[in-house]
């Protein structure tokens, strides 16, 4: 949560809330220099293992048993809308983002905003759009979402939660909980741009396992890409680049 420092009364409230704020800068500065400081060994360390869009397609298939599946129609103009804002953004008219915005600053600026309007109602053919779908069974879905759950620090349970679990258990008789019923992950594709997106629990397994799989080019190295920086941190969550 964002912590927001109103107008003080005293000066006492003013130099409290201000050492407060500037040990938070300095927290924030610190992990910069840290977080650039490991990009850079990581650009030392990388080598060009780049795999194609058609490769990891194929791996997609062959290793997780992804099958062609029918979008929704939701599903097919989340894709299409997600392309043009991130890859095609002069094709909307957009606000700009205010600089530090107060809250009533932000909803106005939403409330102003067609950019989603404008990517829906933009011409579908115009962009050459190959858009597919794979969904992946049931099993390995549910692989995928043990592997997420794994992944995850534990959470500290508060009292309450301990004691409705509690009564959920007696009011069963005892009874083991009921097993999770694992919905299939979906995979949307776009090939004329190698968009990706994974609707479902377990998607960030599956994610983080295409990310590792399709590597990295010479020019992601070389520019530190988006493509470079999830790859790199993936390589440092697994002890390979520290």
């Amino acid at each position: 949560m964002k912590k927001k420092f109103g107008r003080a009364s005293s000066v006492g409230v003013i130099g409290g809330a201000t050492a407060v704020f500037v040990v938070s800068k300095k927290k924030i500065e610190k992990r910069r220099i840290e977080q650039e400081a490991f990009l850079d060994r990581a650009q030392k360390l990388a080598r060009p293992c780049a795999k194609s869009f058609s490769e990891t397609v194929t791996y997609l298939r062959e290793v997780y048993g992804a099958q062609p599946c029918e979008l929704s129609k939701g599903q097919w103009q989340s894709a299409k809308v997600n392309i043009i804002l991130n890859l095609h953004p002069e094709l909307v008219d957009r606000q700009p983002f205010p600089k530090n915005p107060t809250k009533a600053q932000l909803q106005e600026w939403s409330r102003q905003d067609t950019s989603f309007e404008q990517a829906l109602a933009y011409p579908e053919d115009a962009l050459g759009l190959l858009i597919e779908g794979y969904r992946i069974p049931v099993e390995n879905a549910r692989i995928l979402r043990e592997r997420e759950r794994q992944s995850r620090p534990p959470v500290r349970k508060k009292r309450l939660a301990r004691l409705v679990e509690s009564w959920a258990g007696w009011w069963r008789g005892g009874q083991p909980e009921p097993v999770e019923e694992i919905d299939p992950l979906t995979v949307v594709l776009e090939r004329t741009h190698e968009y990706m997106a994974i609707d479902g629990k377990g998607g960030g397994a599956l994610s983080d396992d295409l990310t590792r799989y399709r590597g990295i080019s010479e020019k992601d190295i070389r520019e530190k890409s988006p493509r470079f920086l999830g790859y790199a941190y993936l390589m440092k969550q697994d002890g390979i680049w520290k």
